[in-house]
């Protein structure tokens, strides 16, 4: 249990503040949060599609599973590794990190860390989940750069796009 608190921070890709930001610029080229609707909390398997900003990789049994950085994971048919078939896409909103344990997938998603049964992949069924309680923003803003500051009330963050800002009030070391 002392280990806790250093997985849910990886599992949340809290971003640290260290030090002091550059002086605030009066207009400048930065982050605007997106944040979560209500049908980005559904957990569903889709076509497949293409990998685009790959993060984790993890095979189980014959499958070959591609996370999509903060979108979810590419699901692939493995038995002849040469040649892996696409079977289609699981969608996990903010998903970064997962692993698999007897046909239970562990992923991240919005402030949860879930439990879904793949046994059959097409249809996976969630079992569980845990509210991850140091979840802050979300899915964190780019590194070295100036962002609109969020606002809780207005949901978890899911991305960011790029804008003008001025006067932002919020730093991402």
């Amino acid at each position: 249990m002392k280990h806790l608190p250093y997985l849910i921070l990886l599992l949340t890709g809290a971003c640290t503040f260290v030090g002091e930001p550059p002086a605030r610029p009066e207009r400048v080229e930065g982050y605007v949060p997106v944040y979560a609707e209500a049908s980005a909390g559904e957990v569903k398997f889709t076509s497949p599609r293409t990998v685009k900003a790959p993060g984790k990789i993890y095979t189980y049994g014959t499958y070959l599973l591609i996370n999509e950085v903060n979108l979810g994971i590419h699901v692939y048919e493995n038995s002849n590794p040469a040649q892996p078939e696409p079977l289609g896409f699981l969608e996990i909103v903010g998903n970064t990190d997962m692993a698999i344990r007897d046909n239970i997938l562990y992923a991240n998603h919005l402030g949860q860390l879930l439990a879904i049964n793949v046994t059959n992949l097409s249809t996976p069924q969630k079992v569980g989940e845990v509210t991850i309680t140091r979840w802050l923003l979300g899915v964190p803003p780019p590194a070295r750069s100036y962002f609109q500051c969020v606002e809780p009330a207005n949901g978890l963050v899911i991305a960011w796009k790029k804008e003008t800002l001025r006067n932002p009030e919020c730093y991402a070391h």
